[in-house]
């Protein structure tokens, strides 16, 4: 009679199946990685935005438009209910100004980031051209019409064989560009990123944290006298609201400055510092609120 001689099985030892284990756990994130960047670069930012707001916050519907004209993504995260009026109600700019864009945001330097984080989970950067989207919406709250520049400054830089460290000519060849395409702009305001710590550029107001406002002007500009009446006129107004959400004005110029900040443009041209490297576009946010709501009351005493 014949004997079936059964096999042995192979037993691998126990810390090679929890090292095949980790292997497949790290391949599996590298693909979902890789997979969720594709899906991002194909993706509309918009619906993105959209999906993000509805998901995290619960308060929006998936086909809410985060950016419609009288609803702003930052009013739904940060507790700012696009329903209240930033200013008197009461009050009509559009009698004043025309329907055509008056203020024309840039940023020199647009890579410049606020402090990270929940955003980057998305891919969303907090980078300092956000802060000038965040303003336009809080200005046509104001109903003053603003232009943003979205046009890259590195690449026209690069366009034009522009080194680096002379990023002031590259946003002055889109602002000039911007101008002859809309010469209704009257106030040109480049939003920049202080490099400050955070207890010199962090204010709390009634418990809620504020970016301090820094305005700085260039003294290498020959009619930089005009530039300080204007930012002067600014400070003044923010004061009224709170003496300690404001740096100040920062006159620069000589060895060691670019001295003129593109503000030999025009009079009514301004770099602003809102905040720094470890701010939140939370407390950016709060502060671009006031900064809007104090323009808007500039301009109701100088049109």
């Amino acid at each position: 009679m014949r004997r079936f001689i059964s096999k042995k099985r192979i037993k691998l030892p126990r810390y090679k199946i929890y090292f095949l284990k980790l292997i497949l756990f790290f391949l599996f994130i590298i693909f979902l990685n890789i997979s969720l960047n594709i899906y991002l670069s194909k993706t509309n930012h918009q619906t993105l935005l959209n999906t993000f707001g509805a998901s995290s916050f619960g308060n929006l519907l998936p086909s809410y438009n985060l950016f419609t004209k009288d609803k702003l993504f930052y009013h739904n995260v940060y507790g700012f209910s696009p329903d209240i009026p930033v200013s008197n109600p009461n009050s009509n700019i559009t009698d004043l100004l025309v329907s055509k864009p008056v203020v024309y945001l840039y940023n020199t330097f647009q890579t410049s980031k606020y402090k990270n984080n929940y955003y980057n989970t998305y891919n969303i950067n907090p980078v300092v051209t956000e802060a000038s989207l965040i303003f336009q919406e809080y200005l046509k709250k104001e109903e003053i019409p603003a232009l943003v520049e979205l046009e890259s400054v590195a690449k026209t830089l690069k366009d034009n064989n522009i080194p680096y460290n002379l990023s002031y000519r590259g946003s002055r060849l889109l602002l000039e560009k911007a101008y002859n395409n809309n010469k209704s702009l009257k106030y040109f305001f480049d939003l920049q990123i202080s490099d400050s710590n955070y207890e010199d550029t962090t204010i709390s107001i009634d418990n809620k944290s504020y970016a301090k406002i820094l305005f700085v002007v260039g003294t290498d500009n020959n009619a930089y006298h005009d530039n300080e009446v204007f930012a002067r006129s600014l400070n003044d107004l923010i004061i009224q609201f709170n003496p300690n959400l404001t740096r100040g004005i920062s006159l620069r110029g000589g060895e060691g400055y670019q001295g003129v900040y593109n503000q030999d443009f025009n009079t009514n041209c301004l770099l602003i510092q809102v905040g720094g490297h470890e701010n939140t576009i939370a407390e950016v946010n709060r502060t671009l609120k006031v900064l809007a709501a104090v323009f808007s009351s500039y301009l109701k005493e100088h049109l």
